[in-house]
């Protein structure tokens, strides 16, 4: 049975979203940008470097390494962001699987893999180890499957068929910061994803799936809390599904984060997709792959309070979960809560 709130306005996804489900491979971007924030360049001017080399860092446990995620040469290095010119060719930097099952792994090996791995939590706007590591008392895990702006759709996307990884770095995120208790929402307009972790969870008693009716604004913390819990608690630890693969995937192959799923909507001439597409490339190579061409209007995030951007060479983060693009202002759903001057 779906559960929802009170006070909702029910929604559909911009087009529908089973065609967007398929996670696409994007056009290559000519150039990558890497914002530096603070951390310290470890390559120069003319330097070759591979897909998955660390390109800057700082001894800091708080922060991230910069991690390239192409091939290429370094064109420019200044105070704030390192440019690669891509060469097209996707060689990647050599890396060595965990000497250990994961389950062997102390908390503090788990945490520097997370680290070098740059697994990255958008929803906070920090790395993963760094959540998982605070002192704060959370009384349970919130996995969010979805993102109740009907023109993003990244999220159902990044869970949809992963299951099974979420489901292990979930229960290693549980070990490593004490939580017992876990939910992993998913809405119902993605029910082959709710089946999956029924499935997997029929016998666990620490993790409990919930199927949600589409409502807006549903992902939003506060609502998601009070929905999937009944209380209204601000202790949960929400996490993404992709952030969760991430983690899988770093654990068991030791391989680190390149790419971001991101979508990619706008008027209503295209089907929205979803592209995996490297870390540092533009937002034109993005909202090409989509089949826009350079708009009038573009939207960094959901329409609903997304950012306008005016820069097409902005980079894709990991906090990136779609581009938006309008030829015409006036299709831009009323309801969005920004108005765009």
């Amino acid at each position: 049975m779906a559960i929802s709130f009170a006070g909702s306005k029910k929604y559909k996804k911009h087009n529908g979203l089973k065609a967007g489900l398929k996670i696409k491979k994007p056009i290559p971007s000519r150039e990558h940008f890497y914002k530096l924030d603070g951390l310290k360049p470890v390559v120069d001017v003319g330097d070759m470097v591979l897909c998955g080399q660390k390109i800057a860092d700082i001894d800091l446990f708080e922060k991230n390494p910069v991690i390239c995620g192409c091939s290429g040469y370094v064109k420019r290095v200044t105070a704030d962001f390192i440019e690669i010119e891509n060469d097209m060719l996707g060689m990647r930097m050599p890396h060595s699987k965990p000497t250990a099952d994961y389950d062997e792994l102390t908390s503090r090996e788990i945490y520097w893999l997370l680290r070098e791995g740059g697994v990255f939590e958008a929803r906070y706007l920090v790395p993963l180890h760094v959540l998982l590591s605070e002192k704060r008392v959370r009384d349970c895990i919130i996995v969010c499957c979805f993102d109740s702006d009907p023109y993003v759709s990244s999220p159902q996307a990044a869970a949809y068929g992963n299951a099974a990884e979420i489901k292990k770095a979930l229960e290693i995120c549980m070990r490593l910061s004490g939580i017992t208790t876990a939910y992993v929402a998913v809405e119902n307009d993605t029910k082959k994803t709710f089946a999956d972790f029924k499935a997997l969870l029929r016998y666990n008693e620490t993790i409990t799936p919930y199927l949600l009716k589409a409502r807006y604004p549903q992902s939003e913390e506060k609502t998601l809390i009070k929905t999937v819990t009944g209380r209204e608690s601000t202790n949960a630890l929400i996490l993404s599904p992709e952030t969760l693969v991430n983690m899988t995937n770093v654990l068991e192959t030791g391989a680190p984060v390149t790419k971001k799923i991101v979508t990619v909507s706008g008027d209503d001439i295209l089907e929205p997709e979803n592209f995996a597409v490297p870390i540092g490339a533009t937002a034109s190579s993005v909202i090409e792959s989509g089949g826009y061409g350079i708009q009038d209007t573009l939207i960094y995030g959901g329409v609903i309070d997304g950012e306008l951007i005016t820069d097409f060479d902005t980079a894709v983060s990991p906090d990136t979960k779609a581009f938006l693009a309008f030829h015409d202002k006036r299709n831009i759903p009323p309801y969005r809560n920004q108005k765009l001057v």
